[in-house]
């Protein structure tokens, strides 16, 4: 069975599979030649009417359709193409009580605003799990992820596990984390969806995904969401003229005049170079190599110019690609080959198409790959009008363009543009308001000249991560302020914004010295320190962390590892040997508060062992005999985890007075740590083996 169900939970009596799984499942059996019955015991709750109107782009329906043909599974659509708009609408249309699981605030905060706004729920009927709420909705409920698996651990979770007939979890590629697993094992809906733009992830765990939620059921592809950003396309007329008859003359000299013609490539440049001096990065595409030459010679005196083409080596495609992705460059000079062979190159906001082409794909795909958030991407296509056969490549490309202008999705610009409006000022930020990123830090400030409207800035700082949003306290002590100086920039064209910047020499000090500094302190008064909260005491990782929707220590090896870095406490080095031994693959290691302390998993020849070793406390070590047996492991550990309550409050003499079966302990000799732990360590292995 091992060989093929690797996720399965046995009791005596039954064996559970995640949802997703059962298509294998019933696949199996069928090749087996294993006789079953399919029982569907699925309920749905009452009918809810669902208010509002919600209007899908002709690239959604699709999706929304395979909605109605599949009782669960996942789909797959890029950012920007209206996830949360089109779960609404399946919502609505399941007529369920529903459920929406996230697992970052900003997201929760954006699914309430978009259900007030698409289905008419009033802000105070929408339920709200999570940020000290606990408050299940009538139709419709977000909830935080950590949050919700407090939730539904509660005495009081059998409703709450029966309560919605749809689930949505945002941003599914999440969902081989534990927690995700074990709040979507525990939901007994009728409808689940995952929605996510990357349903695979590293080291193979991208089919949990598929396991717990079943397969794609509809992919939105890039180019079914045409332009939904803004894009401005700004079309320079050239005065490039040759005679030139297609039935006679070589379309090699004609392209050859093209990219060596000075008064054309001095019209690129001084485009390229007026976006450059704005501070905004830039991408010019060309097919030929001799024209990524010639604009590389002039730009390369001024910017931070990257020329990449079929010509280069491995070796130095390699090293360009490294600084590509990491930012370290203005301008990339390259062939639309490279451009488009799906590497994400962050943070474009200009493109320079300067060699004609006809194919409305490359089109598409070169404007996707620059289209971002609030900043308007500029294209720049240049018409070589003045001969035939080059405007006739222009008209196919200005199809395309005419589609997106009368969709309403491109701001046409002509040469003649000039900037509206630009802010330069120094600004105070809330430490509370900043939010913590994979590599920055966010926030958002109201431009009084940009018809008040809110802009995100973001500035770079690679030690940053989200889980350190709990160390807020920690910076503000730090930085001796709530909050810290920054400089923002921000352009206007035509009432759009179309270049903006931020930065601050108080973010700039948190640096990674700091943030290790920050981080001992919060493991020491947080963790170590800590004081246990509701009647679980064998806790895990996230429990010892306050329950925190972002975790410093994303797994107990990690915390384990940084304690133990240490090296300070009383019991180091039993720590570490227990940890070697630890059987990792059958019980994750947990850790006990007052005092702290950790209970790991041994295996003997005949038996498993729970061995509970404190810190930093002079305590004996106690370890507990259980059968070689899952299911006896599993009742054990519940009944030591009420042990572990009453000794804390009753004190260890008296539990020892109780003369416990299939227990013993160790007694810490102190006068000599090296031989008390060779003593220790002996006794130890006696027990065991």
């Amino acid at each position: 069975m091992k060989r093929y169900f690797k996720l399965l939970h046995e009791t005596p009596d039954s064996i559970s599979v995640p949802r997703g799984f059962i298509g294998r499942v019933l696949r199996f059996c069928k090749e087996q030649q294993i006789e079953y019955v399919l029982e569907d015991q699925r309920k749905k709750a009452e009918l809810i009417n669902f208010k509002g109107s919600i209007a899908l782009r002709e690239y959604q329906l699709p999706a929304q359709q395979a909605a109605t043909k599949k009782d669960f599974g996942i789909i797959v659509a890029p950012p920007g193409s209206g996830k949360t708009v089109l779960s609404l609408a399946i919502i609505k249309d399941k007529q369920q009580p529903a459920l929406i699981l996230v697992h970052r605030k900003q997201l929760a905060d954006q699914w309430t605003e978009r259900i007030e706004s698409f289905l008419g729920i009033p802000k105070k009927d929408i339920g709200r799990i999570g940020q000290g709420k606990n408050k299940p909705g009538k139709h419709i409920t977000v909830a935080m992820i950590q949050s919700m698996e407090k939730a539904l651990e509660s005495t009081e979770s059998t409703e709450l596990i029966n309560a919605f007939g749809t689930v949505i979890i945002d941003e599914c590629h999440h969902v081989p984390a534990e927690t995700y697993q074990r709040v979507i094992g525990k939901l007994n809906s009728y409808y689940m969806y995952g929605l996510t733009a990357t349903p695979f992830r590293k080291y193979n765990d991208g089919k949990l995904i598929f396991i717990h939620l079943g397969e794609i059921i509809h992919e939105v592809k890039a180019p079914e969401m045409q332009n939904q950003t803004g894009t401005q396309i700004i079309i320079r007329d050239t005065d490039l003229f040759v005679p030139f008859n297609t039935q006679t003359d070589k379309f090699e000299t004609l392209f050859k005049i093209l990219i060596h013609d000075s008064a054309r490539n001095q019209l690129i440049l001084n485009d390229v170079v007026s976006q450059l001096n704005a501070s905004r990065k830039a991408v010019i595409i060309t097919e030929r190599k001799e024209h990524i030459t010639s604009l590389q010679q002039y730009l390369k005196q001024h910017y931070d110019t990257i020329a990449l083409s079929g010509e280069d080596s491995d070796l130095s495609k390699k090293s360009k690609w490294a600084a590509i992705n990491r930012g370290d460059f203005q301008v990339l000079i390259t062939t639309g080959q490279y451009f488009g062979e799906g590497t994400d190159i962050q943070n474009i906001e200009c493109l320079f198409l300067v060699y004609p082409f006809a194919f409305e794909g490359k089109l598409i795909q070169y404007i996707g790959r620059v289209q971002r958030s609030e900043v308007s991407p500029v294209i720049y296509d240049y018409r070589d009008h003045k001969i035939s056969y080059l405007e006739r490549l222009f008209q196919k490309r200005n199809v395309y363009y005419k589609k997106l202008d009368q969709s309403g999705l491109t701001n046409p610009v002509d040469e003649r543009e000039t900037v509206s409006g630009q802010k330069n000022e120094n600004i105070e930020v809330s430490i509370e308001q900043l939010e913590f990123r994979f590599g920055s830090i966010a926030f958002k400030h109201i431009i009084a000249d940009f018809n008040g409207k809110e802009v995100e800035f973001e500035i770079e700082n690679l030690n940053v991560r989200p889980e350190f949003t709990v160390l807020k306290p920690y910076f503000i002590r730090f930085l001796k302020s709530t909050t810290v100086l920054v400089n923002i920039r921000a352009t206007f064209q035509h009432n759009r914004l179309v270049f903006k910047s931020a930065s601050s020499s108080d973010l700039d000090k948190i640096n990674r010295e700091v943030i290790e500094s920050v981080k001992f302190r919060f493991l020491n008064k947080e963790i170590i320190k800590g004081t246990p909260v509701g009647e679980e005491n064998l806790l895990d990782a996230g429990q010892v962390q306050g329950g925190s929707e972002q975790l410093i220590y994303t797994n107990e090896d990690d915390l384990l590892e940084n304690i133990l870095a240490l090296k300070q406490y009383k019991h180091h080095r039993h720590l570490c040997y227990l940890s070697q031994k630890h059987e990792r693959s059958i019980l994750k290691l947990r850790f006990v508060l007052e005092p702290f302390s950790f209970v790991f998993l041994l295996s003997g020849n005949n038996q498993y062992h729970l061995v509970w070793e404190t810190l930093d406390t002079e305590e004996a070590t106690y370890i507990w005999h259980i059968d070689k047996s899952i299911y006896e492991l599993e009742r054990s550990t519940k009944r030591i985890d009420g042990l572990l309550g009453q000794i804390r409050t009753n004190g260890r003499q008296q539990y020892l007075e109780t003369n416990p079966e299939q227990f013993s302990r160790i007694v810490h000799d102190y006068t000599n740590d090296h031989k008390g732990f060779i003593v220790w360590k002996d006794l130890l292995e006696e027990k065991l083996f």
